[in-house]
């Protein structure tokens, strides 16, 4: 063979070797600032153990920021994160793709600033644009829909179509701008600010083709708005084994959901996560931190993941590797005005760390414990090495591995995965020999559903030669420890962590709660609603609508006798498959369908199929209703709220077309339709304590009965005799002691689906069908001493009617605390 011939080819496939190896490295604007490795972010020179917790600044009032950064910060957090929801922060539908006047993210910048000047911490920023979180839309604004292709058959919303991503950065330009000055990077030296910023979110549990064109695409918008900080995803493959030149800039990360004794698929995720990208810290997203809760379903509290869950999924992700891990939710908050997605309850207390009223749960504990072991190890922790390993002569429950600093501190980790039984005895742990996982992995996606999870094929990454290290263990029940041994000591001569911290105070005793004797009541004036002529074919969007509101529709139809007695139907197409109720002259229609109407949850009914021009999804027989000569039809539209998946989540809202017909599978006689898109109790002002209620019905309430704390199915039941009722409510509360903190709710037992509203703030749904009979009245909202609170519910009538039986004013038990020094 000729030897130029050969020179020729050795030098070509030399410039390949080096072309690939200065094509796959990581690029950092300012590496002086922040940067990573394969073991962790070093920000201005420092390794930095992220432990960060989740904390939405749209499910809590702006008054209790504060409150809430307070009691993250005591419990050692360096972090908070926040998912950034396109529809709150663009409500009204912009005129075009280049119109950004309708954006306001003046709430989410004070946030930042607060997190950051306040309280010291680096911040994580996650604005999707889906985000799931169980929050409206997946936080897509409902007017996104009006702008989805006919063409396109499947699903639009999160594809690679170029209309939408031309959408998606649209919303990602305007975001990345307005956050671009908090980043770390454009701070004073030793200032805090943003650190990270991801793109899409659990891009793995959406199925579309093309999926690199749209995270392409968000990686460009936040390059080209400024932002230089770290991009990271979660759930995305294409991110992870991606060589592709923006993409491989992007590091992926994992979510951990897992069951009650399953803790230790952490370890061995995490393991596998670093052996899958050997140049990006092992970063956890979303550590579960509890569940949420669903209408008809169970509340968060009931859920299985306790505080011993809690510490484990925190400790085994440690033991994998990991040098980020966000707590999803540390605090989970309220669903103010609606904003959770269809199906979800108002509480959205997650059965966090730190609950919906701000009480300290028995896991904030095990967080504050975990916190001081990071802060007393992060930095060994962060360059360690290790993982999952043998472990020889225990129980079949104990589980554990060793981590390896490189000063040679030794982390011995344990777990006991039975959680009704401690254990007790003597254990060898063998580090770098490792038993493969010896059941299937599995994580939990949000319809509660065991998603299987690939094994990794080895254990824990390389480590130092490190002898079989000798063990006593006492474990309790799911507990979970490490031992800590320093350079050169013996096991013996090691410290258990993390460690018992110190409860708060409780005061000796409550006020007492106040039961409401007597309500004012009133049926909602539609004659003095803001009526509107509604042409056809339009949408609650079109009208400026993208909340989750009351609406009113009525018609007037002049009908000759024949049809009055022939037209027997009163049928509704729909945008999307909400709910209406009806009158007809002023008497109820019996509806027809949906037969379930009252008690929607998710997944919703017929989800998974797109509603049809010509399906009618509301029908209701107006028999012997109507009447020669002039009829008057009014018609309530329940909002239930904008799906975070599946088909309604790419739907609009309101009524497209209704009328009267002689068939209930066709509309025979369409009519013309007024709209008002808030009902007349809104409008009038009922909803604010400065009004006065003249000519409202007084009813007595019962006083006696035990109201249920919560319960599907446990409300009362009546006839219904109205479409819209008003109940208002008032009460005094004690004078607050500044040395203790006691948080409200307002136990209800009613009847009726709607929203409340305390002093004039919307504090979100009412779901007669349950579980949820608790809400919570924040206390900055309240009034105290002599100075009088209201209460305003307005109420669709159900099959059960709109009728408030009961209500108690009452203390959370077991969550007051004394706060002397707070």
């Amino acid at each position: 063979m000729n030897m130029k011939y050969i020179s020729r080819s050795l030098l070509l496939a030399l410039m390949v070797f080096v072309s690939q190896l200065s094509f796959a490295q990581k690029k950092f604007v300012h590496p002086e600032r922040v940067r990573y490795d394969g073991s962790c972010m070093t920000i201005e020179g420092k390794d930095v153990l992220i432990y960060s917790a989740a904390f939405h600044y749209f499910r809590c009032p702006e008054e209790l920021w504060k409150d809430r950064f307070r009691q993250i910060k005591e419990a050692g957090f360096n972090t908070v994160e926040t998912y950034v929801p396109w529809n709150w922060h663009e409500r009204t539908m912009p005129l075009s793709l280049d119109d950004t006047t309708r954006f306001d993210f003046s709430d989410l910048k004070r946030w930042l600033k607060m997190a950051q000047e306040e309280y010291g911490f680096y911040t994580i920023v996650r604005p999707g644009p889906f985000i799931c979180a169980e929050y409206s839309g997946g936080g897509y604004p409902r007017w996104l829909a009006k702008f989805r292709p006919e063409s396109v058959e499947g699903f639009w919303l999160r594809s690679a179509d170029y209309r939408h991503i031309r959408w998606a950065q649209h919303w990602f330009d305007a975001v990345c701008k307005a956050v671009a000055d908090e980043q770390i990077t454009r701070k004073p030296v030793g200032d805090k600010g943003i650190i990270l910023i991801q793109i899409e979110n659990e891009y793995n549990h959406h199925d579309c083709d093309g999926k690199e064109k749209l995270l392409k695409a968000l990686y460009s918008s936040v390059r080209k708005s400024g932002l230089d900080i770290p991009v990271f995803t979660c759930l995305t493959n294409e991110c992870r084994s991606s060589q592709e030149p923006d993409l491989f800039q992007v590091f992926d990360s994992d979510n951990y959901y897992v069951g009650l004794s399953s803790a230790p698929d952490c370890a061995y995720r995490m393991s596998n996560l670093k052996k899958a990208q050997p140049d990006a810290p092992g970063f956890v997203t979303e550590l579960q931190g509890g569940w949420f809760s669903l209408v008809t379903g169970r509340l968060s509290e009931d859920h299985y993941s306790d505080a011993r869950h809690f510490k484990a999924v925190g400790l085994m992700s440690l033991l994998g590797g990991a040098t980020g891990i966000n707590y999803y939710m540390f605090f989970g908050g309220t669903h103010f005005a609606g904003w959770g997605a269809r199906g979800m309850t108002t509480s959205y207390d997650y059965n966090a760390a730190i609950r919906e009223n701000g009480a300290l749960s028995d896991k904030y504990y095990e967080a504050k414990a975990i916190g001081q072991f990071i802060r007393a190890f992060g930095p060994q922790l962060a360059r360690s090495t290790g993982g999952p390993c043998k472990v020889e002569g225990g129980v079949k429950s104990l589980f554990g591995g060793v981590r390896v600093a490189a000063d040679g501190t030794r982390f011995v980790f344990l777990h006991n995965t039975d959680p009704k039984n401690p254990v007790k005895g003597k254990a060898r742990l063998i580090p770098g020999k490792l038993d493969r996982p010896t059941e299937s992995m599995y994580n939990i996606n949000q319809h509660g559903e065991k998603v299987l999870i690939a094994a990794p094929e080895t254990g824990g990454d390389k480590m130092m030669t490190v002898d079989p290290i000798d063990v006593d263990y006492d474990m309790p029940a799911l507990g979970s420890k490490v031992l800590v041994i320093p350079a050169g000591k013996s096991a013996k001569q090691g410290k258990w962590w993390p460690q018992e911290q110190m409860r708060p105070l409780r005061p000796s005793r409550l006020p007492a709660s106040v039961r409401i004797a007597s309500v004012q009541k009133k049926e909602d004036a539609f004659t003095e609603a803001d009526w509107m002529q509604l042409p056809r074919l339009v949408s609650l969007s079109d009208l400026g609508v993208n909340d989750f509101r009351y609406s009113l529709y009525r018609a007037h139809v002049q009908l000759a006798a024949k049809q009055a007695v022939d037209e027997r139907y009163l049928l509704f197409n729909m945008f999307t498959r909400d709910i209406v109720s009806v009158q007809v002259n002023g008497k109820q229609a019996k509806r027809l369908f949906p037969d379930h109407a009252d008690a929607q949850s998710w997944i919703t009914r017929d989800c998974f199929e797109r509603i049809r021009p010509d399906e009618y999804d509301n029908r209701f027989d107006v028999t012997g209703l109507l009447k020669e000569g002039d009829n008057e039809i009014i018609a309530v539209y329940e909002n239930l709220g904008h799906a975070h998946g599946y088909f309604p989540m790419e739907e609009l809202a309101g009524i497209r077309q209704g009328g009267l017909s002689v068939v209930e599978s066709a509309l025979t006689h369409p009519l013309q339709w007024d709209c008002a898109t808030d009902m007349a109790g809104v409008t009038k002002g009922w909803i604010q304590p400065q009004f006065v209620p003249e000519g409202w019905q007084s009813v007595t309430l019962d006083t006696i009965c035990e109201i249920p704390h919560k319960g599907n199915n446990v409300q009362p039941k009546r006839e219904p005799d109205g479409l819209f009722t008003w109940y208002r409510i008032e009460f005094e509360l004690p004078k607050q002691n500044t040395a203790v903190w006691i948080p409200w709710l307002a136990r209800i037992h009613a009847s009726g689906n709607g929203y409340m509203w305390l002093n004039g703030h919307n504090i979100g749904r009412h779901w007669e069908a349950g579980p949820q009979r608790e809400y919570y009245l924040p206390e900055c909202w309240l009034n105290w001493g002599k100075e009088k609170n209201v209460l305003v519910m307005g109420l669709r009538q159900t099959e059960n009617s709109a009728v408030l039986n009961a209500v108690e004013i009452a203390p959370y038990i077991d969550a007051a605390e004394v706060r002397n020094n707070k």
